[in-house]
């Protein structure tokens, strides 16, 4: 019965029938208390971009199951989201302590202390992200980004240039790499050759 009625609701979904979804299952959870409806309303409310109400249900769920990872990593990443950067923080560092060597979670780290400006903590988890995984290629970029930003370019050539070696079609390091010739190679040919790169790779570097 539990799976007839997560299918039909999951086609609601699909339709984008979103109330009717939402409806439907939070009358099976209250009958069989089971987190599986909790995470199909969940998924409406995030579909709808209603990131808040989807983060109030992530964290009932998370009282029945403290230790699931993945729900940590969904309030965490709902919290970027909507800017609230220290709040994913908290989150993102709860999942730290469980998995101390998830370079994924490491780079949220360091991406939210950058976000916070604090560029020293950023640093170094990113540097983590890159030891438990040398081609994080997000960490490679990132770091080349504070250099950048602290006008360090000698070495954010560098690391822009592991990154492009790392994953050939990163158009984020090409975009820098373009950036930092013209600023301050005031190398205007090899400054369009790279921007040129990043734009065929994404189109949304054109800008």
């Amino acid at each position: 019965m539990t799976i007839e009625i997560l299918n039909k609701i999951i086609l609601l979904k699909n339709n984008k029938q979103y109330d009717e979804a939402i409806k439907l299952a939070k009358t099976a959870f209250k009958k069989t208390k089971d987190n599986c409806f909790n995470n199909e309303i969940y998924n409406c409310l995030n579909l709808q971009k209603k990131y808040e109400e989807a983060t109030k249900v992530l964290k009932t769920m998370l009282k029945t199951e403290p230790d699931n990872v993945s729900l940590l990593n969904k309030i965490a990443y709902n919290y970027y989201i909507l800017g609230n950067y220290k709040n994913a923080l908290k989150y993102y560092k709860q999942i730290e302590d469980r998995e101390p060597l998830n370079p994924d979670n490491q780079y949220s780290i360091g991406l939210m202390y950058h976000y916070l400006n604090e560029r020293k903590k950023a640093y170094n988890h990113y540097y983590k992200a890159l030891c438990i995984n040398p081609s994080y290629n997000a960490s490679l970029n990132n770091i080349g980004l504070l250099y950048y930003e602290a006008k360090d370019f000698e070495n954010a050539i560098t690391m822009f240039k592991k990154a492009i070696a790392t994953s050939p079609s990163n158009p984020e390091a090409y975009h820098h790499m373009g950036i930092i010739q013209r600023e301050y190679k005031n190398d205007e040919e090899l400054s369009e050759l790279y921007l040129k790169k990043a734009i065929r790779l994404d189109p949304k570097y054109s800008d």
